[in-house]
């Protein structure tokens, strides 16, 4: 039964990441700029943000347009580790048995066990890697609260710090703001290789 509930979950999410999607909410994020109800707003945004399936870019571009680089930034890391909260606890309390949910736990206990739960989690932040499958990966894998917290704020703090620096110098804010240049996508890449080739390095001699 709770296998069947969690597969019902999914579809969900799902079909509501499909359905309100970015672009399609455009219009919305324009006019809650201007609103003074703007912080709460943000809250929100940054509540049901894993649920939606929106890239942690797009607020991070949203923050800087409406606050700037110097103020945007910790609010945007702030946001960055509050809204990867949800989908680690759920990848905490996923069952860890069964094909699916077997493998996954199987597979993070594996990584994590290996590269260390502050290392693994700042090497998959840096990677182009999808947010919230990281994050459910470093609940299943049984990476502590502080590492992950810890993991979260540094390896997202490149890409924040992008985003926001992109969306400070927008004079209207668009969706293209969110887009990261490649180059900046592939030293991401590149950073992560490096801090986990020592580890590759030795399971390879082991």
């Amino acid at each position: 039964m709770k296998r069947y509930a969690a597969g019902v979950a999914v579809a969900a999410l799902v079909l509501a990441a499909v359905v309100v999607r970015p672009s399609r909410a455009l219009g919305v994020l324009r006019a809650a700029v201007a609103s003074p109800w703007f912080p709460v707003f943000l809250v929100g945004i940054y509540a049901v943000r894993p649920f939606l399936g929106w890239p942690i870019s797009v607020v991070s571009a949203l923050v800087g347009f409406k606050y700037g680089l110097l103020v945007g930034v910790p609010i945007a890391l702030v946001g960055a580790v509050a809204t990867s909260v949800p989908p680690f606890v759920a990848g905490r309390r996923a069952p860890d048995d069964g094909r699916f949910f077997g493998r996954l736990s199987d597979g993070s206990r594996r990584f994590f066990g290996a590269t260390g739960g502050l290392r693994g989690v700042v090497a998959a932040r840096l990677a182009p890697t999808p947010p919230e499958a990281v994050s459910a990966a470093a609940g299943s894998g049984g990476v502590s609260g502080r590492q992950f917290a810890a993991g979260t704020l540094v390896g997202e703090l490149p890409w924040v710090v992008a985003a926001v620096a992109l969306g400070s110098g927008l004079e209207d804010f668009r969706l293209r703001a969110a887009h990261v240049d490649p180059a900046f996508v592939a030293g991401g890449v590149l950073a992560a290789a490096l801090l986990l080739g020592p580890v590759a390095y030795r399971r390879l001699r082991a």
